[in-house]
């Protein structure tokens, strides 16, 4: 389970709906469990495969895979979780007594972000009478990061699955030229549930009543400080600044409420994103190279809101976004969702 905001809350939400279709859902409690030789090792090798020519990517260890103590308390209280592993195996089937078992979503299937990638195509299911499914599986870009190594391995796994849904647009062409599989296009999980649902999670966090724009910035920069600043000045806000890079400085349930209450955001962030739509904020989106552009992207093209990308107020305005629109799309897509679900679990 990913250690920060966007991951824990998409995995309560696909929990949350598998539980309102008569499932028992839980969740692999999996934290990589590395030492500090292993982790230069590994970072040893991966230099001295650049310098050959290789593909292989860095494992992101310190950023990714931290749990602070308030992700645990929320999971203690919102997530079904097995025991903590550290490694994935077969006994967790039998010991859970699994039917079926879904990987995603979020960026799983990019391998910067997955050092042991072929886990993440259930490589550890193979032989085992179980229905494998991809929920809203991400690459995080629309190009192929894997080495023709890991390429071929993944595709054999991939072609063993029951259902195969990706949350772009680029992802389905990559399942298709790359995996030699078919891939449906759906929402992320945390769309799927009503605002709701996340209001009743924030609702002992006392409501901020003083008009501020959020800015939820996970790679900030002097020219993105001087864009926010400009923006606040035009709508006349006072900033509140809060980021997933400070040791979660706020609990999950507070970093809800700063969406909850804002009166304009700015974010870098795919959660963040969503979080706003969610919330029915006025929002502008900025891209993240790093991160991968095309969730936002595809996000974005989904419910008519590509002008909220990169904006400003001379070519979008401040609230322009037509949300009884945004509303009626996402059912749609909600539905698409749920009929994949119910057709490869029931």
């Amino acid at each position: 389970m990913k250690a920060n905001y966007g991951g824990i809350l998409q995995n309560f939400a696909l929990q949350q709906v598998l539980k309102n279709m008569g499932h028992e859902p839980i969740t692999i409690d999996y934290v990589l469990e590395i030492s500090r030789v292993r982790y230069c090792v590994s970072t040893l090798k991966t230099i001295i495969l650049k310098i050959m020519g290789r593909k292989r990517e860095f494992i992101n260890f310190p950023r990714f895979y931290i749990r602070h103590k308030c992700v645990d308390v929320f999971i203690q209280k919102h997530v079904s979780v097995t025991r903590r592993v550290s490694k994935y195996h077969k006994k967790l089937i039998d010991e859970y007594h699994l039917d079926a078992i879904i990987v995603g979503s979020d960026q799983v299937w990019r391998p910067l972000y997955s050092p042991f990638i072929h886990n993440m195509f259930l490589d550890f299911t193979s032989g085992m009478a179980i229905r494998r499914l991809a929920y809203a599986a991400s690459f995080g870009v629309d190009n192929m990061e894997y080495s023709d190594k890991q390429l071929k391995r993944c595709s054999k796994l991939l072609k063993e699955f029951d259902g195969v849904s990706v949350r772009e647009a680029s992802g389905v062409s990559l399942c298709r030229d790359y995996f030699g599989v078919d891939a449906l296009h759906v929402l992320d999980p945390t769309l799927l549930n009503d605002k709701e649902i996340y209001e009743k999670l924030c609702q002992n966090v006392p409501k901020n009543s003083s008009k501020f724009l959020a800015s939820y910035v996970l790679d900030i920069s002097e020219e993105k400080k001087i864009y926010i600043e400009s923006i606040a000045k035009q709508l006349e806000l006072e900033i509140n600044y809060f980021t997933a890079d400070e040791g979660f400085s706020l609990t999950i349930e507070e970093w809800l409420a700063m969406f909850r209450d804002a009166s304009f955001i700015i974010t870098d962030s795919f959660h963040g994103t969503i979080f706003s739509i969610i919330f029915n904020k006025p929002f502008f989106s900025l891209t993240n190279e790093v991160r991968g552009n095309s969730r936002f992207e595809s996000l974005l093209s989904m419910l008519g809101l590509e002008r909220r990308l990169n904006a400003s107020f001379e070519s979008v305005g401040d609230n322009d976004i037509d949300w009884v629109k945004v509303r009626e799309s996402i059912c749609e897509l909600k539905s698409k969702a749920f009929n994949f679900l119910r057709e490869n679990l029931d």
